[in-house]
């Protein structure tokens, strides 16, 4: 089951080989699109691997802010929302948690005012609160 409605091309090797030899540009932007895609996957593994499951709470939130919100910049004195784009079973699972924990993490970083959450809605109310709990882990 996919997490969106997703679409799916299929171009036939030699065609495709024809347009990328044919087409540098097309080349160069594919590589770098492939390159931004690695640096993302290294960076999630080593938040998989590495930092605790609030940390990786925290970096995913505002992950999602960035992406949500790349028109405006968030700042100390604003509340950014976010919403989220899966249900807690699925955020859970690409964490690596469970759904319980990452309920009681949700409760715990209200607790600490760094956000509200309204369903699957999450003001983020302290951006450098949140931003130190995902480096440090600690909440």
């Amino acid at each position: 089951m996919a997490i969106e409605d997703s679409s799916i091309l299929f171009l036939p090797r030699d065609k495709f080989v024809h347009l990328i030899t044919t087409t540098p540009a097309l080349s160069m932007n594919m590589l770098a699109d492939l390159s931004k895609r690695l640096r993302a996957f290294s960076i999630q593994i080593e938040n998989l691997s590495l930092k605790e499951v609030p940390a990786r709470l925290a970096a995913y939130i505002l992950t999602l802010g960035t992406e949500q919100d790349s028109d405006r910049k968030a700042s100390r004195n604003k509340n950014l929302m976010v919403t989220l784009p899966t249900s807690k079973a699925q955020l859970a699972n690409l964490i690596g948690t469970t759904p319980e924990t990452i309920s009681r993490i949700f409760k715990k970083m209200a607790d600490a005012r760094l956000i509200e959450v309204k369903k699957k809605d999450i003001i983020i109310s302290d951006m450098e609160g949140l931003t130190e709990l995902s480096e440090s882990g600690r909440l």
